[in-house]
Order: C-alpha cells, then sequence, then structure tokens
C-alpha cells in the first residue's frame, strides 16, 4: 500500500522525461542482463532472491524475453540537482534514485526491488521508499503496488510506501 504524501512543485518534469529520452539510453535492463550482473558480483541470499523473482515469473507462465526496463540515475542521465530537491522535500537521506521506464508492450512482472547494499544500509537505520510519477498521465501507463492499482496520477504526484521491499509491476499497454 501507499500513502499519498504529496506534489513535487519545484522540478519540472517534463524536461527531465525529455533529457532521458533525448541524451541518453540509460541502463537497459533484461532477465538475462540482471542475472548476469548479480551472478557476477552476488553470492547467497542475493542471487537466490534474483533467481527466486525470475522463477516465480517463469512458473506464471511470463515470456522472459518481453521484460525489460530503462533506468535513469541523476549525475549520469538527469541533472543531480533532482535528487538535491527530492532529499530536501522528503526530508530524507537518499540512497538510491533512479527513473524508471518501460517501453509500449513490455512490463516487469510482480516483484520486489533487490538491492545489493541493503544490509549496509540497515545499519544506518530503516529504509523508506517513495515512488513519484514524472509523466504526464497517459493511457496505458500502469504501476501495480501490492493491491493498488496506479493510472492516469498526476504528474509530479509522490507516494510513500508501507515498506520498501514492497512488491510491485509496471508495464506500458
Amino acid at each position: 500500500m501507499a500513502r499519498y504524501f504529496g506534489k513535487t512543485t519545484n522540478i519540472d518534469w517534463s524536461d527531465i522525461v525529455e533529457s532521458c529520452k533525448s541524451n541518453s539510453h540509460g541502463d537497459h535492463n533484461t532477465v538475462t542482463s540482471v542475472v548476469d550482473r548479480s551472478e557476477a558480483g552476488a553470492d547467497g541470499p542475493l542471487l537466490d532472491s534474483y533467481r527466486e523473482i525470475i522463477s516465480t515469473w517463469k512458473n506464471a507462465g511470463y515470456n522472459l524475453d518481453q521484460i525489460e526496463w530503462w533506468d535513469y540515475y541523476p549525475g549520469e542521465h538527469f541533472d543531480i540537482e533532482v535528487q538535491n530537491k527530492i532529499e530536501k522535500l522528503l526530508n530524507a537521506h537518499p540512497k538510491r534514485v533512479f527513473i524508471s521506464e518501460v517501453y509500449p508492450g513490455r512490463n516487469v512482472p510482480y516483484h520486489w526491488d533487490v538491492e545489493d547494499k541493503e544490509e549496509e544500509w540497515l545499519k544506518e537505520g530503516k529504509l523508506k521508499r517513495w515512488v513519484i510519477f514524472i509523466d504526464k498521465p497517459q493511457f496505458g501507463h500502469i504501476m501495480i503496488l501490492e493491491n493498488e492499482c496506479f493510472h492516469n496520477v498526476e504528474q509530479g504526484s509522490v507516494f510513500e510506501w508501507d515498506h520498501y521491499k514492497s512488491y510491485h509491476a509496471g508495464t506500458n499497454c
């Protein structure tokens, strides 16, 4: 579940969306690329978590070749000042800020985000997670968080998650 937190007013999200689309293709992610990266740098519970999620997708009958998304990072694909503004808005110290994009006809099924630095971050305190809907509402852009479905959400709307490991999914119809 998620709670409405508010709306960003000091960030031109349309400019950020265009910047990500035009300046870079970001980091392309597929089931294969995630597994390859994980097997190269992960072991034990972290790698097991990736394998569990992918097994869930296989068992559900997903075509794993159709699962892909792009991630964009502050200071690399868009202005780092965006992260600084978000930090002030949320009164939080960001550990991982990224923008995800799912192309039309693609999806990222039900999963939780496996984080390689989770144990390190938990030593610093409780982890929280938010989602900001940065694109203008468009037919077919859908995010599901636990039992909630988000579509046609006003640009700049911020929601705080009940738990940072909540299951979620995204698709672009």
